[in-house]
């Protein structure tokens, strides 16, 4: 990494530092972008190159960024679907982030922001929407095949079930790691043990 790069990462982090902090104290809606900017010692033009709108210094950390579909079209041909999506599920879990600390931090602020909530879920649903397309290509059918999107959407599920039934993480990153992927086989082996029941309609 060179010199520039490395400058721009450092002020990437002293911005988001500052938007955090101020957001912890004051709320995402009540803080202004020229107050992080003041925050972070640089000036507003900087700050806007380097996050165009407010809304990005929380959730560009969180971003998703299509990891499930590309790990998907990597895998093996001849590979089982369900192993295949087991290892795109993992992938997306297993890169790297925010460090711990600051996961937490960014929990707090969607939490109480609910324009936050509304545009991570618009990200989740982008990242499912891509998981869909994939299979299809995957099994040759067409994108809105039901078989297809309803795969795709038990995938993304597991990451639901992991997320509600996660607790705090070790601050220690690799032992984060560990503890996440140890849970999110748990509730793969559970599922695979006893399959959902589709409702099916009689009357």
């Amino acid at each position: 990494m060179g010199l520039r790069e490395v400058n721009a990462a450092r002020t990437r982090e002293l911005i988001l530092d500052a938007a955090l902090r101020l957001f912890l104290e004051r709320g995402y809606d009540a803080t202004r972008m020229e107050e992080v900017a003041e925050a972070a010692g640089v000036g507003t033009s900087t700050l806007y190159r380097y996050f165009p709108t407010k809304d990005l210094l929380v959730l560009e950390p969180l971003a998703l960024r299509g990891q499930m579909a590309t790990e998907l079209r990597g895998r093996p041909a001849g590979e089982p679907l369900d192993v295949a999506l087991g290892h795109a599920v993992v992938a997306l879990l297993a890169t790297p982030r925010a460090g711990v600390e600051r996961l937490r931090q960014l929990t707090t602020v969607v939490e109480g922001a609910e324009t936050l909530q509304v545009r991570l879920m618009e990200e989740f649903r982008r990242e499912r929407a891509g998981l869909e397309a994939a299979v299809a290509q995957r099994l040759g059918r067409p994108p809105d095949d039901l078989y297809c999107v309803a795969t795709a959407r038990l995938a993304t599920l597991v990451l639901e079930l992991v997320s509600d039934r996660l607790g705090s993480l070790p601050d220690d990153p690799a032992a984060a790691e560990q503890q996440l992927l140890a849970l999110t086989r748990e509730v793969m082996a559970g599922l695979q043990a006893e399959p959902p029941v589709l409702p099916r309609y009689e009357g």
